[in-house]
Parts: structure tokens; sequence; C-alpha cells
């Protein structure tokens, strides 16, 4: 009897501090078969894993109405078994409370975040970062503040640290602001960046503007990007896309999803040269 008290107690002593650290694992698997052609090369098959990844997230009560965070996220290759597979997810450490958040780490810039609700078709052929060349980055050496949501205004700023040669260096060379707005099914958002490539000297400047409305299971949503690179002309434009979806059956971690994309690019001077594109995509995705 006492062997078996001993062993209880023993197990409550090793389960206690993992309770206490709440640490999640998430996840996402997300893989489609995919056949795209365009004017510039042969049409292709594929199989792909796109942004499947794993995660671990947690937070610490520190009292008084403030929290440590922090989430290690990275990706993993459904397609071939390639664990690991991409660097540059989301990877930070914070501290949050009702002031708001701040975090610093690898995180997506203000500017993704002002319009990620509205790219409905993320992660698939017709990702608005692909098909229209919308400029979503994460940054490392990212320091981030998120306000706290006020009557359904947020606002956010980032900054990126760049190791320099000499003291002469900003604490921030790049920086990124957004203000977004949601309430009755009603979003906005505006967001201004600035990324300084000392290296090159390419630097780039990008406006964003964001709306979207839901009702009940119909999303309509409108994102147009004024986008400057100050050494590279031919990279200037203005972008822009309307979307809209509509949404049946209950809502699962685990879905399956056909879509066909055609893109006319018009603008012989951007970045496809004028490659009008065209694919469709059959995938699925779990959740976890």
């Amino acid at each position: 009897m006492k062997k078996s008290l001993i062993a209880m107690a023993m197990a409550a002593a090793i389960a206690a501090p993992a309770a206490n650290a709440n640490v999640v694992i998430y996840g996402k698997v997300h893989v489609s078969i995919d056949h795209v052609e365009s004017e510039s090369s042969d049409a292709r098959w594929a199989v792909s894993s796109n942004s499947s990844r794993i995660g671990f997230k947690g937070t610490e009560d520190l009292g008084n109405g403030l929290s440590l965070i922090w989430k290690a996220e990275t990706g993993y290759d459904f397609a071939d078994g390639g664990a690991w597979s991409s660097s540059g997810r989301n990877a930070y450490i914070g501290l949050t409370g009702d002031w708001g958040t701040f975090l610093y780490g690898n995180h997506d810039t203000a500017l993704k975040m002002s319009t990620a609700k509205l790219d409905i078709f993320s992660d698939t052929i017709a990702d608005y970062d692909e098909s229209i060349d919308f400029d979503d980055e994460r940054w490392g050496q990212n320091i981030m503040y998120i306000s706290p949501n006020m009557n359904g205004l947020t606002f956010a700023v980032n900054g990126a640290v760049h190791a320099g040669d000499g003291p002469e260096e900003d604490l921030f060379q790049s920086y990124s602001l957004a203000a977004m707005y949601s309430n009755n099914g009603l979003y906005l958002s505006a967001a201004y960046e600035f990324e300084d490539d000392s290296d090159s000297d390419d630097d780039e400047t990008n406006w964003r503007l964001g709306a979207g409305y839901d009702m009940n299971n119909v999303h309509v949503g409108f994102v147009y990007e004024d986008t400057d690179q100050e050494s590279d002309n031919s990279s200037d434009g203005y972008l822009w896309q309307l979307s809209g979806s509509y949404t049946f059956g209950n809502n699962k971690r685990s879905k399956v999803y056909a879509v066909y994309v055609d893109t006319d690019n018009d603008i012989k001077n951007h970045d496809l040269s004028g490659d009008d594109q065209k694919g469709f995509s059959v995938g699925m995705i779990h959740k976890f």
C-alpha cells in the first residue's frame, strides 16, 4: 500500500510542472494536387505541401494582469516528408496585458496582419501573394507592439533591427504600421511599410487598404496596394483584388477544396513580365 501511495505521489509531482507550463501543441496539414501552366514555361503537375506547419506556444501568468507569451513554429513538408522544411515562421517571446502586447523575434509585419483575414485563398495557388504579387512578409529581429481592442479598433507597429557595420546604424531600418477596425461584420484596415535594403539600395515602400464584410455565410473583400521600389521602377505598381466566398456545411477542422485561378497580367514591366498564368488545384486541410 505504501509503494502505491509513493508511486501516485511521484506521478502527481511530475504532472504538476507540465500542467503549469501551459504549453499548446498545434499545427496545420495542407497538401494539394496542382496543375499550373504559363506562357513562359511548360505545364506541370505537382503534389504540394502548402505552408504545412507544427508549432508550440505557451503563456505564463506573472500576476497583476501580466502574462509572458511565446511561440515556436516551423514548417513540415508533407509532400516529401521533410521535417523542419522551412524557416522564417513566427517564433517569438513577449509580454501581454490590458495595455496590449509587446513581443520580439520573428513575426508577421503589421502590413501583412492588416489584410490577413481578407486573403481567403491563403496558401493555395490563388493566394494573393502569388497571383497578384502582394508583398506579405515576416521579419526577423522584429520588435512589435499590438494595442488592445478599443471598441473594434486595433493598432500594430513593428520595426526590424538590421545588424550594421558601424555605430551609425539606426535601431529600425525597416518598419511597418497598421490600423484595423472590426465591428458587426465590417472590417477596415490601412497600413504603411518601409523596408530598407542597405546591401542593394533597393528600398521598398508599400501602402495598403483593406475592406471586408461578413453577413451570415457570405464574405466579400477588397485589398488595394501601392508599391514603390526606389532603385527599380519596373517593380512599381498598383495592385488590387476583389474577392468573395460563400461557406456551407459545418465549420470543422478538416476540409476538402478545389480552386481554379487565371491570371491575365497586362502590366508588362511588372515582376511577372507580362506572363499570363493559370491552373487548378485540389487540396485537403486539417488543423490540430
